[in-house]
């Protein structure tokens, strides 16, 4: 079952570089053999929030909670203009990237979003 939407709009977000499925195996040979499992590499970007709410921040954690981590995919239906043209993505979390840092007046957050291949 999809998860809800996800549309909190970020400060920033950074593209990861892209990780393919290559293999390098040694070879009777001595030489190096590559094998590339997927041509399809993992995209993922760092969502970056500055100054986050209370609320939002709480909107955000319960969302996280809701998809059990990484688990559930989910459409992300604010992706900047500099990201893809600003096209939604589909996608999840990647488990363990939420870092939360409070501040006086709300929260500084990042989490990394990996896009459904």
């Amino acid at each position: 079952m999809a998860a809800d939407d996800f549309s909190l709009v970020p400060t920033w977000v950074i593209p990861e570089p892209p990780e393919f499925h290559n293999v390098i195996t040694p070879s009777k040979s001595f030489k190096k053999e590559y094998i590339n499992v997927s041509a399809t590499p993992i995209e993922r970007y760092k969502l970056i929030f500055t100054g986050l709410s209370d609320a939002n921040y709480g909107t955000l954690r319960s969302h996280v909670k809701a998809r059990y981590g990484g688990y559930d995919v989910f459409a992300w239906i604010s992706v900047p203009s500099y990201i893809e043209s600003g096209a939604n993505m589909t996608g999840r979390w990647v488990d363990g990237t939420l870092d939360a840092q409070p501040r006086a007046n709300g929260w500084d957050v990042e989490i990394i979003f990996e896009k459904d291949t």
